[in-house]
């Protein structure tokens, strides 16, 4: 139990620290396949994931997550969080964005197995007013080789966020209608 709350405050802590240095805040969520493999055993099973993605400028941030999914390998319900950078292409005018990130993640299961280890994913994003679609990967693995098998793990998922209104943005919009 100490351990998810520490957890659970580090991620509101990375999570603030995130929306103090971004001009551009997004909030949301993704629905996820999950399939791994082990000696020619394959797993599937459907994963739920939470992110804020926190944007200086359209070609980089910073991305913090963490979800729950279902079966890998011997492992009956998961949790993972990451903390990952990412880089942006933007597609011209068009909304459409080339997306990588690589970062840190942490790796719970039920029957406790634990990996610290690098996480890596890349897609497509559309973004349209305060909203963006995204349809990617994200990599990591399951588990070590000392306590429990170390399985290559995939995430694929269609992610939906929502920009965050900040109180400056509140201000001058405020400002633009009383003027008119």
């Amino acid at each position: 139990m100490k351990k998810v709350a520490l957890l659970l405050l580090t991620c509101f802590g990375i999570g603030m620290a995130m929306n103090a240095v971004a001009a551009e805040v997004y909030t949301g969520f993704s629905l996820d396949a999950v399939h791994s493999s082990e000696n020619g055993v394959k797993n599937s099973s459907a994963g739920f994931t939470g992110m804020i993605s926190a944007r200086p400028n359209e070609y980089y941030g910073y991305e913090e997550q963490g979800g729950i999914f279902g079966k890998v390998g011997p492992f009956s319900l998961n949790g993972e969080i990451d903390f990952s950078v990412a880089v942006f292409l933007p597609l011209g005018g068009s909304g459409f964005n080339l997306y990588g990130k690589a970062g840190v993640d942490d790796f719970y299961s039920s029957e406790n197995a634990n990996n610290k280890g690098l996480t890596y994913g890349a897609g497509v994003e559309y973004q349209r007013g305060k909203g963006a679609v995204r349809l990617g990967f994200q990599h990591f693995n399951v588990g070590n080789n000392t306590l429990s098998p170390s399985l290559s793990t995939n995430l694929i998922g269609v992610t939906f966020l929502v920009k965050e209104v900040h109180s400056g943005d509140k201000l001058s919009e405020t400002k633009k209608l009383t003027q008119e």
